[in-house]
């Protein structure tokens, strides 16, 4: 297929259907693990177009599949469905019903992107083997991709590979980033509970100051990156909250600490984890305080193992000069990491700017709304990727 064939892999009327699917979507945002109506929307579109599938993988999400030919061979395209706990300010005519919540990330792109490739796939297109169609729950923090893996995704449908995509408004539309290795960091999320031991202001001696001792641990926490870490090793330490006292003239208890780290390699999670541990404890030892360490590895790095199909696709789609791989890898994390960790894979980036003039709405702003013509342009990726993997 061509750039513009390809383009033309939806017809004039189907992509008014599933322009107003996606507006029908966006109205019914619903936060990680309550799916129930998106799951619902979707799995009556899968009906209509006679695709088998599965419910309640992971909580909320859905499998299905289509096979066709002899072949044994079977990859997976995944779309997240989940929306953010914001309140909607876009100003489109199809806002979001659900007070406090909204599509902010385009997820309600992403399921009608693969809904819109699957009629294609199921109808119009013969290949040789199985394609997984997953729509995920809970990208947003609730790890919706390890739910479906520890509910037996990859055992229940066994696939060598795994695509998934994410639109992004400061690229220009049917614009591809598409790279081998790291593409977004790890997250993992740290706190520390210095106990101390509780006075008055005017008898700090016969205290131990929480505060002061929490102060001095922020301020060696953060000279973790300039002498522990490579240089050359891009990371993000960060304190995000401190909370402790009640009144001017007490010296309180407890005083609470707590942060985020973004890493490209778990080499460099293991290292930074290590000396959370060993400062917090140590200058709370010298103050006469403890220190309790609560660290959680939320998401690992998302790593692209295999990305030379992807490649192709999206020149097919969009042409070689819409596709690039010299763009910065994302401080951003994404469970998607969790299939790649398993399977190889590709995770790759879409474009939706229209106008170069216009401000760009980022993602997870009450003001964002996806931007519909790029449907056509995810389809047809979703169906080369079918075209060159099968």
């Amino acid at each position: 297929m061509t750039s513009q064939n390809t383009l033309g892999v939806l017809s004039d009327s189907e992509r008014e259907y599933f322009t107003e699917l996606r507006h029908e979507l966006h109205k019914i945002p619903e936060l990680g693990y309550t799916e129930t109506q998106t799951s619902d929307r979707i799995a009556a579109e899968l009906d209509r177009m006679g695709i088998t599938y599965d419910r309640g993988i992971g909580g909320t999400g859905i499998v299905a599949w289509i096979t066709k030919g002899a072949g044994s061979r079977a990859i997976a395209l995944r779309a997240d469905m989940d929306a953010l706990p914001i309140t909607e300010e876009s100003g489109v005519a199809y806002p979001s019903e659900h007070p406090g919540v909204m599509h902010a990330c385009g997820h309600d792109g992403h399921s009608v992107m693969l809904l819109a490739a699957a009629k294609v796939l199921q109808e119009r297109m013969e290949f040789d083997g199985t394609v997984y169609l997953i729509f995920q729950p809970a990208e947003e923090g609730g790890a919706g991709a390890r739910a479906m893996i520890d509910d037996g995704l990859l055992e229940r449908y066994p696939f060598e590979r795994i695509y998934g995509m994410h639109n992004r408004p400061s690229e220009p539309l049917g614009t591809f980033l598409v790279k081998s290795g790291p593409v977004m960091t790890s997250v993992d999320t740290w706190q520390i509970v210095v106990q101390g031991r509780s006075g008055h202001s005017s008898q700090p001696h016969r205290a131990i100051n929480p505060i002061v001792v929490a102060s001095h641990i922020v301020l060696a926490i953060k000279e973790i990156s300039s002498l522990d870490i490579d240089p050359a090793q891009a990371h993000v330490v960060s304190v995000a909250k401190v909370e402790s006292g009640i009144a001017f003239n007490i010296v309180p208890d407890i005083c609470t600490i707590e942060g985020s780290i973004r890493a490209f390699s778990e080499t460099v999670q293991d290292r930074i984890e290590e000396r959370i541990r060993t400062i917090a404890r140590g200058i709370a030892e010298s103050f006469g305080a403890t220190a309790e360490v609560h660290y959680a590895r939320r998401y690992p790095p998302t790593i692209n193992t295999h990305t030379e199909i992807a490649h192709h696709a999206a020149e097919r789609v969009s042409g070689v000069e819409k596709v690039r791989t010299d763009f910065p890898s994302s401080m951003g994390s994404e469970d998607f990491s969790f299939f790649l960790r398993e399977k190889e894979g590709c995770y790759v980036w879409l474009g939706t700017q229209t106008d170069p003039d216009a401000e760009t709405i980022p993602l997870h702003s009450s003001r964002y709304d996806f931007e519909d013509a790029a449907l056509p342009i995810g389809a047809g990726y979703w169906v080369e990727i079918v075209h060159e993997e099968l």
